[in-house]
């Protein structure tokens, strides 16, 4: 399995933009976890393998909630965390 900027990228405007639930974004997050564990995960390129890292730890959770009502990020958070972090 790749993981590449484009990638990451497509998640996270999906997210912010509502097409994709933010138990999707987890779960997308979490099978590339998984991918990494086993030694199944390429990184592309590979010199953007912290950044790309960064932004799967970051989507690991991100449906988190702190009551049940309330997320622990808000969309505006999450857009600035990308624009500061993984936007191409």
């Amino acid at each position: 399995m790749q993981l590449t900027l484009d990638e990451i990228s497509e998640i996270f405007e999906k997210l912010i933009d509502g097409k994709i639930t933010r138990e999707d974004a987890d779960r997308r997050a979490y099978m590339r976890m998984q991918a990494f564990d086993l030694g199944q995960l390429e990184f592309v390129p590979a010199a953007e393998e912290q950044v790309l890292w960064s932004a799967i730890q970051y989507l690991y959770g991100i449906d988190t909630k702190v009551s049940p009502i309330e997320y622990m990020h808000s969309i505006e958070e999450i857009r600035e965390a990308f624009e500061k972090n993984w936007k191409l």
